[in-house]
């Protein structure tokens, strides 16, 4: 059962990808099983940062829910396409490396035990670089991140996975369409569906 991280910067894309992605998969005759955002989740609940203490303490309960949900996956059909909008090295984007490296070795991982989790990860780059005028909070209410902010993110999250062997990188060349085909097309290549 192939698993794949969609990441990215803040407004970078990827709601509108697993959308597409999710009827490109199924428009294939495959089954396909969305993983929604954690800390997401989490905001809308109520827990944020400050109810939990600090950053840290908010990315631990981030950190254990996605783990959650990712022992789920073990009774799925090996041939479902699992698409995680984000995955544990996220937290990258919001620690220092030595409390991400902390938090990691709390529950008894490496980075390279995270990376080995995901079949391939898909970093869609932020509007905020190279595309700035479409960047908004529109899509997600609980997006607080300004522009400096979400460039600043992207950077630590594109650090955070580079030791993933199959990182793919998508930027903001082109038009959003572009930019969402590439995506695509990276994500059927490395689940071996045709394109």
């Amino acid at each position: 059962m192939p698993k794949i991280v969609i990441t990215g910067g803040p407004c970078a894309g990827k709601t509108t990808l697993m959308g597409l992605l999710a009827a490109a998969f199924v428009g294939r005759g495959r089954e396909v099983v969305l993983v929604n955002e954690c800390a997401t989740e989490l905001l809308a609940q109520g827990i944020t940062p400050d109810s939990c203490g600090s950053v840290l303490g908010f990315q631990r309960h981030v950190f254990d829910l996605q783990l959650e949900k990712e022992e789920r996956l073990s009774s799925l059909s090996d041939d479902a396409v699992v698409l995680l909008d984000r995955g544990l090295m996220d937290n990258a984007g919001y620690l220092p490396d030595d409390e991400l490296d902390m938090l990691l070795a709390e529950r008894g991982m490496t980075r390279e035990d995270a990376y080995a989790r995901y079949d391939a990860v898909v970093h869609l780059v932020t509007a905020a670089i190279g595309a700035e005028t479409f960047f908004s909070h529109e899509t997600n209410e609980h997006r607080l991140e300004g522009v400096e902010e979400a460039v600043r993110v992207d950077h630590a999250l594109q650090a955070g996975w580079s030791g993933h062997p199959n990182l793919q990188i998508i930027d903001n060349q082109g038009t959003f369409k572009d930019k969402l085909d590439r995506a695509v097309a990276a994500v059927l290549t490395a689940t071996n569906t045709k394109l």
